[in-house]
């Protein structure tokens, strides 16, 4: 997958821009509601009511039609639809606003089967699940430790220079929907984002009522372990059934099918007992001679897919805090620290204890930098 494969349902896409749905055409509730002041409100209002759709898409490269659901984009222009809305707004943090006017009935279907799941831990991986095929480039994890859980966002490809924005628009949604589910009785500890402040950093912290960290090693909301099994107020299993077999009905997926990603998340879920070719060939429901033959077709290996997940599994290790080389080679498979090591300066041009030894300036340097598009 790259920036130009085209993978994302349109139709899901159009849940996100077409805003005229959700928006009251009200200046004091839109101001209110995005939590935003801006110096001409109701010029504000026009353009996003107005907004003329037929070119806001075409505009992208986009043959737009409001039926066509069954059109699939790419990432590149997804980035150029929101590099528009950011232009014509002349709002850098669009997508903190346009996460907290979105709320669960504007996620449709999938909106509906995920607060309708038994516990948050379930509307969390559904949530997870959706996002794998509905909007690939993005990753969704639910992540459990001893004494905390968290819901992380990662970037599948790089979604520069509006990473914050998809981070911004999701954090916030999920958050809200949160709060919502859990009542107001429990709150998300804190929040934490990838990349630096950007110069509108102090406009987060109007979104969210716990603290908001920057320059942390993954973007994600953190609470109490706890959390993960509380019993949600909406759930139905047969609604949430019914709601996720009516989404995928009305909006067709293709992340499925993209070989190497189906590889990577199989991969990545073998953490510390990887699959050898021919069980992960297995697990995708082929023969080992197809897999070859169908990862070459997309210019890719088995082993180059292994390595690109080591690789990242090797790094997270280390932001982490993580710092035994001879635990890290024999989790990620190798036969012994010295492999590891010499994997590890092909895949980053260093050893893993100079990696070590710079940690704090290589997640400075790694963080996404600021973008002011404006």
């Amino acid at each position: 997958m790259d920036l130009d494969t085209e993978c994302i349902p349109l139709g899901h896409i159009q849940t996100y821009f077409d805003l005229r749905k959700s928006i009251v055409p009200d200046v004091a509730w839109l101001m209110k509601k995005s939590q935003i002041n801006v110096r001409n409100p109701h010029e504000l209002l026009e353009l996003i009511v107005g907004i003329d759709q037929h070119a806001f898409y075409r505009n992208a490269g986009i043959d737009y039609s409001p039926e066509d659901s069954d059109r699939f984009i790419s990432t590149r222009q997804t980035l150029a639809l929101i590099d528009q809305a950011v232009r014509a707004l002349e709002m850098p943090f669009l997508g903190l606003a346009m996460g907290n006017l979105m709320t669960i009935s504007h996620h449709g279907m999938a909106g509906v089967a995920a607060v309708t799941q038994p516990t948050l831990r379930g509307c969390l991986e559904c949530i997870s699940r959706f996002c794998a095929e509905l909007f690939p480039p993005l990753e969704m994890t639910p992540v459990i430790d001893s004494d905390e859980g968290s819901f992380v966002i990662a970037e599948n490809i790089s979604l520069a220079p509006y990473t914050h924005f998809f981070f911004e628009l999701n954090m916030v949604s999920f958050y809200n929907i949160m709060l919502h589910l859990l009542g107001g009785q429990q709150m998300p500890r804190r929040v934490e984002f990838s990349y630096p402040e950007p110069a509108w950093g102090h406009i987060y912290r109007r979104y969210f009522a716990c603290p908001v960290l920057f320059n942390q090693k993954q973007t994600r909301i953190v609470g109490d372990v706890r959390l993960a099994d509380y019993e949600l107020p909406l759930a139905n299993r047969l609604m949430a059934m019914a709601a996720e077999k009516t989404l995928f009905e009305k909006i067709p997926t293709r992340a499925i099918r993209l070989l190497p990603l189906r590889l990577r998340r199989l991969l990545l879920r073998g953490y510390g007992a990887f699959p050898s070719l021919e069980a992960a060939a297995s697990d995708l429901g082929m023969s080992g001679r197809t897999l070859r033959r169908k990862l070459a077709e997309e210019g890719t290996t088995y082993q180059r897919e292994l390595d690109e997940v080591r690789h990242r599994l090797a790094r997270e290790y280390f932001m982490r805090g993580g710092e035994s080389v001879t635990e890290l080679a024999m989790l990620l498979g190798f036969s012994d620290s010295s492999a590891f090591a010499k994997a590890f300066r092909r895949w980053t041009g260093m050893a893993p204890t100079e990696f070590l030894e710079g940690r704090e300036g290589v997640a400075s340097s790694e963080a996404h930098p600021e973008t002011d598009p404006i």
